[in-house]
């Protein structure tokens, strides 16, 4: 689940850029390394203004589904579905009005003892990455991002298997 709050956090953060959009799509890799570790993450997502959905693949599949601040999560490995709220999230609008120009395209921001670090590429979302809260650093980097495609709302509607464990 962390990963994920962290992803949710910094592909929020493209509209403190001013990018107005219909909607968003991106694949991503997600590389979070500590203490001799690396875990590495792999996926797609399309958000709107205010729904989102997560396609992981890597290492294993998972889709979350966003509405509002009401989260479902489907672990297909585990056979169950998650339903939960988004809390505690970091005040993004506060995190991007005072990042900072550091060199071409590459922004810094500090928020609550964090500083993030945010890179652009030919005005787009390159990546973007941070130390955690437990000393590891997380990178996130984005690829093939499309703007305001003809897109079926239909992917934002959860499609639990009726065998799937429900948790709330």
């Amino acid at each position: 689940m962390r990963y994920f709050i962290f992803l949710m956090l910094f592909v929020c953060s493209i509209f403190a850029f001013d990018i107005n959009f219909k909607n968003f799509s991106s694949d991503f890799e997600q590389k979070v390394q500590g203490n001799n570790s690396s875990l590495n993450y792999k996926g797609n997502f399309i958000i709107t203004q205010n729904k989102a959905f997560w396609n992981y693949t890597k290492p294993n599949k998972k889709q979350i589904y966003i509405n509002h601040k009401e989260v479902i999560i489907i672990e297909p490995e585990l056979e169950q579905a998650i339903y939960t709220q988004l809390q505690n999230l970091p005040n993004l609008q506060e995190i991007f009005k005072n990042a900072k120009l550091i060199s071409h395209e590459n922004y810094e921001a500090k928020y609550e003892n964090i500083t993030y670090n945010i890179k652009l590429k030919n005005d787009n979302l390159s990546n973007i990455s941070y130390k955690d809260e437990l000393g590891n650093l997380v990178s996130i980097y984005f690829y093939n991002q499309k703007f305001d495609q003809n897109i079926n709302e239909n992917i934002f509607i959860p499609k639990i298997p009726s065998h799937f464990d429900i948790i709330q």
